[in-house]
C-alpha cells in the first residue's frame, strides 16, 4: 500500500473535535468558496466513528451527515448489529456538498488530515470507511472498496472496517450481502471488547 495521505500529520493530543472544525472551516471556505459545509455528528467517546465520502443534497435540510435514503439506510445497518446510534459518530471525509466528480486527489490532500485529527479527537475503537474516498484517505490506498471489504486494517492504533457507501447499495442491491458481512465484522470485533 501507498502511504496515507497524511502520514506527515499528527493529531493535537487532547483535541477537541469544535477545534478541528475551527480551523478546518477557516481554510476550507476559502479555498472551496461558495460549498455547503456538513460537519460530522455524535458524541466524542463514540466507540465507532463511521466516515463516508461526502455529504448529499438532503444533508442541506437537516444540517446533519447521512440524512435520506442512503441515511436511513445505514441506520438500518448499524441497527441489523444491535449497535445504538449514541455509540456512533458519523461524519465524512470531504466536508462539503458533493457529486463524487468534485472530489480530487487535491481534495482529498486537504480534508484527510482533518478527518485524521477528528478521529483523534473522537477516539472511537474502530473506523469503518464507507466507500472509496475515506477509504483511500485513511488507508493510502488506490484499490478499489471490493477489493478491500470484508478485511480489518490497522491504522496507527485503530482498526479501520472499509465497507460499500450505502449510496452504492441503493444503487446495486447485490452487494447488500457483502456489507451485512461487513456488519457482522463490526459486531465481531465490538463484541471482542467486552
Amino acid at each position: 500500500m501507498q502511504s496515507s495521505l497524511f502520514i506527515e500529520e499528527t493529531p493535537e493530543p487532547n483535541e477537541a473535535v469544535d477545534d478541528v472544525y475551527r480551523e478546518m472551516l477557516e481554510k476550507a471556505e476559502f479555498l472551496f468558496p461558495n460549498k455547503k459545509f456538513i460537519l460530522g455528528m455524535g458524541r466524542p467517546g463514540a466507540k465507532v466513528l463511521i466516515a463516508g465520502e461526502s455529504p448529499g443534497p438532503q444533508d442541506i435540510a437537516t444540517g446533519k451527515p447521512f440524512s435520506g435514503p442512503a441515511g436511513e439506510l445505514l441506520m438500518k445497518m448499524v441497527a441489523s448489529i444491535n449497535l445504538d446510534r449514541e455509540d456512533c459518530y458519523f461524519t465524512n471525509v470531504v466536508k462539503f456538498i458533493s457529486q463524487g466528480d468534485e472530489i480530487t486527489t487535491k481534495v482529498l490532500e486537504f480534508f484527510a488530515p482533518y478527518l485524521r485529527r477528528e478521529i483523534a479527537a473522537v477516539g472511537p475503537n474502530i473506523v469503518v470507511s464507507l466507500g472509496n474516498s475515506p477509504t483511500r484517505a485513511l488507508l493510502g490506498t488506490k484499490k478499489a472498496i471490493s477489493e478491500l471489504r470484508g478485511e480489518l486494517f490497522d491504522h496507527e492504533g485503530i482498526r479501520i472496517l472499509p465497507t460499500f457507501n450505502p449510496a452504492y447499495l441503493l444503487r446495486d442491491p447485490t452487494k447488500k450481502r457483502e456489507a451485512w458481512e461487513d456488519m457482522k465484522l463490526l459486531r465481531d470485533f465490538l463484541d471482542s471488547l467486552a
